[in-house]
């Protein structure tokens, strides 16, 4: 007894309306893919610079020294480009210099995607005394990170009196954040 098997191939039609579905999903995906990196992207930014306001708190705390947060020039010295990385170290003498050239860590804000700009009256520095508190002036933080789509998704980060961080996150997408006092916020142009 034989038996026979059929085989029936793809018309042109099918497989062209195969190709133009898959093509249409992976471009889907694409779009989707990269926006969720952009997020995860933003997020971790965030995390790090509060991860970094709560590292030189709790150096501040432990040494009983005044601690200096901020971006350090060639000449070791705090600048307002956080564009380069950003230094905890311990600065008993206030003079916005490593004490004896000691660091308690560096960290590096700036990936390529995102950009960090602070509000600190061009001081570009923050500082926490010994009993954690913010030491001077206050200020902010604005990360600002690219989306494909050419938006901006962009937190604001302000240091508080008690020495901590508070985020505010541009929920609606505009690219602007309004404060609680009323003042807005963007990000500034490229």
């Amino acid at each position: 007894m034989q038996i026979y098997i059929i085989t029936r191939g793809f018309t042109l039609v099918e497989l062209i309306v195969t190709l133009t579905l898959v093509a249409l999903l992976a471009g889907l995906a694409h779009t989707s893919w990269t926006q969720l990196l952009v997020s995860n992207r933003h997020r971790d930014l965030t995390q790090d610079i509060q991860r970094m306001f709560a590292m030189a708190r709790s150096h501040a705390v432990h040494s009983k020294t005044l601690t200096t947060i901020c971006p350090l020039s060639q000449k070791r010295r705090c600048t307002d480009d956080w564009t380069l990385p950003v230094a905890v170290f311990p600065d008993r003498n206030n003079d916005k210099r490593p004490d004896n050239d000691h660091v308690h860590h560096i960290f590096k804000l700036h990936n390529g995607h995102s950009n960090v700009y602070s509000r600190t009256a061009g001081r570009g520095y923050f500082q926490l005394a010994a009993d954690a508190m913010s030491h001077g002036t206050m200020g902010s933080l604005i990360a600002c990170s690219r989306k494909a789509d050419g938006g901006i998704q962009m937190s604001y980060l302000a240091l508080n009196i008690g020495g901590r961080i508070r985020v505010v996150h541009d929920d609606d997408g505009d690219g602007e954040i309004r404060l609680p006092w009323g003042a807005n916020v963007a990000c500034p142009n490229p």
